[in-house]
């Protein structure tokens, strides 16, 4: 038998489409299928700006991505559109991680693929959204029984010890640092200052690991408390703070914790757990002065206390035997003495609340003809003259602006600086 024969060479098809002509076609489906523009809800996964915004919306279903496309807001649209979304935000623009409510036409172009043109948002969407998503949270700490856990903890009388979180550079550091380096410097207070990320993806895990620190050295030496501060922000913004993980770290720190974030009119979920929630970061570090202040006073008042009753105990011991007399006697110096000590000590580590240190800051010591300090506008008379005490000498001066003449004298013997 001979071999088979060789099957012959397939022809190909003799009808067939271009490949734009086949796009084309998807295009009019489409076109036909989406006539004008739809409403469509979606979470920005990632955002572009290059003069136009080039967006990836993405929808997500139990945490796995179930949809993905392109979108564009087309620099014509960008200005009236992120306006807008910033007046109803309080002034965060679009940016990813943000669930939208987007007004759009699908289109299809044969080069470039399938994307949306954004022509308008619904910011209420969003800000909605954001509040929804803080009440889930709220109910599961609820049900976890940790949402009021660190406010159960006393409230601290004093502050020795402090770890602080907050982005790196901010200006609400920097405001927080103004009011309370001084204590530092005295070696009143021991702060331990720790980074963390606020805003965007990261914000989370960057959180939950500051916490994680500030925990590890309480329980190396004890914190006071612990203080989370940021500086104001948008609603959209400020919202990267709720979230479980963090909100459940704050709620169950073993030392008080203390909030400055934003301003008065924001809402966080960590404010919420916290122990104690101010406006801002100066007023979290202002609580921290007046408590310092306080305590220190207190002593005051306790040395004084502690003098008096020694005074009694000599008195009483007068009409006693020698040998009884000696003992009160011996007994109340030392319980002066010590009150003395530890009344100087504290106060000198109060604020540097000295005369010279206060000058130094800024401030004035008014002294009447007398030498005594004025410390009410009531008690100066008519064209009384009175003394201005600088930092760096004194000058003479008349009640309602009568001139008198300037006598600077020599600076404090503590030899401070001039401020000009």
């Amino acid at each position: 038998m001979t071999g088979r024969r060789k099957k012959g060479a397939t022809r190909p098809p003799e009808q067939f489409l271009d490949l734009v002509d086949v796009l084309g076609y998807v295009e009019q489906v489409i076109a036909r299928g989406v006539p004008g523009a739809v409403w469509v809800r979606a979470e920005i996964a990632s955002l572009t700006d290059r003069r136009h915004l080039y967006l990836d919306l993405v929808q997500l279903d139990g945490g796995a991505e179930v949809a993905k496309c392109r979108a564009t807001v087309w620099a014509r649209e960008r200005f009236a559109l992120e306006g807008k979304f910033r007046r109803v935000t309080g002034g965060g623009g679009l940016t990813a991680g943000l669930k939208v409510l987007l007004f759009c036409t699908a289109e299809f172009h044969a080069q470039y693929g399938f994307s949306l043109n954004v022509l308008d948002v619904a910011p209420e969407f969003t800000v909605g959204d954001a509040a929804l998503r803080l009440d889930a949270l709220r109910e599961t700490l609820v049900r976890e029984g940790v949402y009021g856990l660190n406010r159960t903890l006393p409230a601290p009388t004093d502050f020795a010890r402090v770890a602080v979180i907050s982005p790196e550079g901010a200006a609400g550091l920097g405001d927080f640092r103004r009011e309370v380096d001084a204590l530092e410097a005295a070696g009143v207070l021991d702060l331990v200052y720790l980074e963390a990320t606020f805003q965007g993806a990261a914000a989370a895990d960057s959180l939950t690991a500051a916490i994680a620190e500030a925990r590890a050295a309480h329980e190396d030496e004890p914190l006071d408390a612990l203080v989370v501060i940021r500086g104001g922000g948008a609603v959209t913004d400020l919202a990267w703070l709720n979230d479980l993980a963090v909100a459940r770290a704050l709620a169950t720190f073993p030392a008080p914790v203390i909030t400055g974030l934003g301003h008065a009119r924001d809402d966080t979920l960590p404010d919420e757990v916290a122990h104690t929630r101010t406006d801002t970061p100066s007023k979290a570090a202002a609580l921290i002065v007046r408590t310092v202040a306080a305590a220190a006073a207190q002593a005051q008042e306790d040395a004084r206390r502690i003098r008096a009753h020694g005074r009694e105990a000599l008195v009483n011991a007068e009409a006693g035997s020698r040998w009884a007399l000696d003992r009160v006697l011996g007994s109340a110096r030392r319980q002066a003495d010590t009150a003395r000590l530890n009344t100087d000590a504290l106060m000198r580590q109060a604020l540097g609340l000295t005369p010279e240190r206060t000058l130094a800051r800024g401030y004035v010591l008014v002294r009447d003809e007398a030498g005594r300090p004025v410390t009410r506008a009531a008690g100066v008379g008519p064209g009384e003259r009175l003394t201005l005490e600088f930092a760096d000498g004194t000058v003479a001066v008349q009640e309602r602006g009568q001139p008198a003449v300037a006598t600077p004298s020599q600076p404090p013997p503590q030899g401070g600086r001039s401020r000009h």
